[in-house]
């Protein structure tokens, strides 16, 4: 297998800062300059990082429309300005109601990519999104992204899925609140590592009403040991290489192609 080239990339952990669309859009553009001063040629935010993840609120369609042409625009200037990547999430206003979208800029396209998120979580985002209906998958400095939104990455099913077309790399902004910490600690690191990819994973700190995020973001590689993770309070950027390591990556698209091999299955009844 050639190996890609070494890739930096990065995560940003925090709430979304507080003040109109157009100051948060300042900070994202800061964060984007402190990760190109570090090297990073991607960086990932949290769910909804644009206009927080958890609103209550009946005006759900009220907020997703705030995030106007204008808004988009200013954010590929940034991507443009840096030549750093980003991948940043909002509520969208689509034809089938709100998403829960996350937006990937690349520098030099004139619009971002975009994915819906698929695995709605829990009565609230079901009463509030409509769930997306497709993979995301782009290439980009020599690899291959796909990209999934926080609940969707806990579904071995979507991460094999985007292995299989051909990812060398998943992109999961999120978030993941309180006392959901075996998410965190066992299941991304074990996506992972049983797809022989990296997988980043944004989550989001801090609190939203009554929901508190739990942070430990983190960088995983096909093997344990190339993981890295974020303390819970720690805020900001945390960057690494993409592991450029032999990973069983070929095997699993092999088995994936083939399908699982069929057995004889005896069941035994009490």
């Amino acid at each position: 297998m050639t190996r890609p080239p070494e890739f930096h990339i990065g995560l940003w952990q925090e709430e979304t800062p507080p003040g109109t669309l157009s100051e948060v859009i300042d900070q994202v553009g800061r964060a984007v300059a402190q990760a190109h001063a570090a090297g990073v040629a991607l960086l990932v935010f949290p769910e909804c990082y644009l206009t927080g993840y958890y609103r209550p609120s009946p005006d759900v369609h009220g907020i997703a429309r705030t995030v106007s042409q204008g808004h988009l625009t200013r954010l590929s200037q940034i991507a443009d300005e840096t030549g750093v990547a980003f991948v940043i999430g909002a509520y969208q206003v689509t034809a089938q109601g709100v998403a829960n979208a996350a937006h990937v800029f690349l520098p030099g396209s004139s619009a971002p990519l975009t994915y819906h998120k698929r695995a709605l979580y829990g009565d609230w985002e079901k009463s509030v999104f409509t769930s997306g209906t497709g993979p995301l998958i782009f290439d980009y400095g020599g690899r291959r992204f796909g990209v999934l939104i926080c609940f969707d990455v806990e579904f071995p099913e979507l991460v094999r899925e985007a292995a299989s077309l051909g990812a060398d790399t998943v992109l999961v902004p999120t978030a993941l609140m309180a006392p959901e910490d075996d998410v965190a600690d066992f299941l991304v690191p074990a996506r992972a590592i049983e797809n022989g990819i990296s997988v980043v994973y944004a989550n989001r700190i801090g609190a939203e009403q009554e929901l508190t995020f739990i942070g430990k973001s983190q960088i995983c590689g096909p093997h344990s040991s190339s993981r890295i993770v974020a303390a819970a309070g720690f805020r900001g950027l945390l960057h690494a290489p993409l592991t450029t390591e032999a990973a069983p990556i070929d095997y699993v698209k092999e088995v994936v192609a083939q399908g699982i091999p069929r057995r004889e299955t005896t069941i035994l009844k009490g």
